[in-house]
């Protein structure tokens, strides 16, 4: 038995992203940033140098995940399909760590999201509303506890004025290491999963005029397939086929991945296991508010291309038929004329019959009497046989009549 060739590679991906064991105080930047066709190799050199400058050692180095830390910082770049992130975390303390700027304005790609967590311990003496309300002011902000209540966050998801990022603070209530590594990276994931969602809202509001457009030229044409010409009504649906299948190949990737990174924002939610604070706002129940709109939009768009694909398929099949029942009119009108002209030119073989077995009798008759004007030299006996041939003319027209029936017998039926 032989290993399969991709054995190591599925192996490796299972474990390629692992949790990392987190410990409060903490302050955590993330970003998530935009390939624009950057390749994987050149942006793994920019990594090594943002890791030289930082003076930290390799812990993960893998194709698409490197780890990095020293004992102030720990950076993770992950690499997905059109996306990277960038997490760099200060430990042991609640200042938020910076990126290099000659690093940040050489790095590839366009940032896309980022959020800045904070990571405490819960302290009996501590005020609860203080924390929140020195960093959001007096925006709404939405708060829960999480992962069977042993931590609790607040965010009120709007990008800060300095930063541009969402700030998110976490406090530490009774969570072990790798269950807070997996709280902070759910909350990045969180932030990172709805942003790329979001970047198919635009284009969907961009093609619903053009659905539209398309949906009403094709009812339009659907009112006239019993009465206009086939052939225009194809021309017609041909175009618009052309226009449909654009405007499919300019949405279909980007809708089905809003799909699926809406799928991933609903599920790190549920991992939250949140439970709700009375007068605050779950991070489940903002979504539900302010996501789902959009989310449905996206969908509705993609499901009326493929709608639209089918009714157009339709009213193509229908006005083919009737093309087809066209067709097979005009063939049967032929056929029937064929059938026409067949029998016509049989009724006049059998019209001309009787002249061409008189013809033939004649030269039966000529070539018999000069056979016996050859053969018999007794004039008496030869002048008996042309008065009985002559009186045989009749018999012999009758024997050519009945031979040549015989061969044209079945004729006229076919």
């Amino acid at each position: 038995m032989r290993s399969h060739p991709l054995r190591e590679q599925i192996i490796a991906e299972v474990h390629a992203r692992p949790f990392q064991m987190l410990q409060a105080p903490l302050a955590m930047l993330h970003l998530a940033v935009v390939y624009d066709d950057t390749p994987l190799e050149e942006l793994r050199q920019h990594i090594y140098r943002l890791s030289d400058t930082l003076k930290l050692t390799n812990t993960i180095n893998k194709s698409r995940f490197w780890q990095g830390e020293n004992e102030q910082l720990a950076l993770r770049f992950e690499a997905h399909h059109e996306f990277y992130t960038l997490t760099l975390t200060a430990l042991n303390r609640l200042e938020l760590p910076q990126l290099p700027q000659p690093w940040l304005s050489t790095a590839p790609g366009s940032l896309l999201c980022g959020a800045e967590i904070l990571f405490r311990t819960y302290h009996h003496e501590q005020d609860e509303n203080a924390w929140p309300e020195q960093h959001f002011g007096e925006n709404q902000v939405n708060s829960s506890m999480v992962m069977s209540e042993v931590g609790q966050i607040w965010t009120d998801f709007y990008p800060r004025p300095d930063s541009g990022m969402v700030r998110v603070l976490v406090e530490d209530r009774g969570l072990q290491l790798r269950q807070a590594g997996r709280l902070l990276q759910r909350i990045c994931e969180i932030e990172t999963y709805r942003h790329v969602a979001l970047l198919a809202l635009p284009l969907a509001n961009k093609v619903v005029p053009d659905i539209n457009r398309l949906e009403t030229e094709l009812a339009e044409l659907s009112t006239r397939v019993a009465s206009e010409d086939p052939s225009v009504l194809l021309h017609r649906l041909m175009d618009l086929a052309e226009q449909l299948e654009a405007l499919s190949a300019q949405t279909s990737n980007r809708f089905s991945a809003a799909e699926a990174y809406f799928t991933l924002v609903n599920k790190r939610i549920a991992e939250l296991r949140e439970t709700r604070i009375e007068g605050r706002q779950t991070v489940e129940q903002f979504m539900d508010r302010r996501l789902d709109p959009a989310t449905r939009t996206c969908r509705a768009a993609g499901q009326r291309i493929e709608q639209l694909s089918r009714r157009l398929a339709r009213t193509t099949q229908l006005v083919r038929s009737q093309v087809d029942l066209s067709v097979e009119q005009q063939n049967r009108d032929m056929l029937t004329s064929l059938s026409k002209r067949a029998g016509e030119q049989l009724r006049l073989q059998a019209k001309l019959e009787s002249f061409s077995i008189i013809v033939v009798t004649y030269y039966a008759f000529d070539l018999i009497d000069r056979t016996l004007r050859n053969l018999v030299e007794n004039e008496e006996h030869r002048h008996l046989m042309e008065a009985g041939l002559s009186i045989s003319v009749p018999f012999i027209a009758l024997l050519l009549w009945l031979y040549i029936r015989r061969l044209l017998h079945g004729v006229g039926e076919d």
